[in-house]
């Protein structure tokens, strides 16, 4: 953190930290929120991750009530099921 800071106050700190930053990816994060008998108690999801190819490369389950929140990880195994089951909520068509 401490290199971040005198990167912000010294431009040329900045430009050589950026420079030596030899990789970036973009990770998208969509939230889906299942169904709830009742919504204002507690709220269950998933966390979906996307890389910039369109591939899911990670998933989570989270559970939230009004006092705590708990994210689970989704075993790689069914990724393919979480895949199958909400691509179509993915799909966008773009225009010409």
């Amino acid at each position: 953190m401490k290199e971040f800071k005198a990167a912000l106050k010294d431009e040329n700190k900045k430009f050589e930290l950026m420079d030596n930053i030899p990789a970036s990816e973009g990770i998208i994060r969509f939230e889906i929120i299942l169904p709830s008998q009742n919504p204002e108690e507690f709220v269950d999801g998933l966390f979906l991750y996307m890389n910039d190819e369109g591939v899911i490369v990670n998933a989570e389950y989270y559970y939230r009530d009004k006092s705590e929140v708990e994210v689970i990880n989704i075993p790689e195994d069914y990724l393919p099921v979480i895949t199958e089951l909400f691509s179509d909520l993915f799909i966008s068509e773009v225009e010409e």
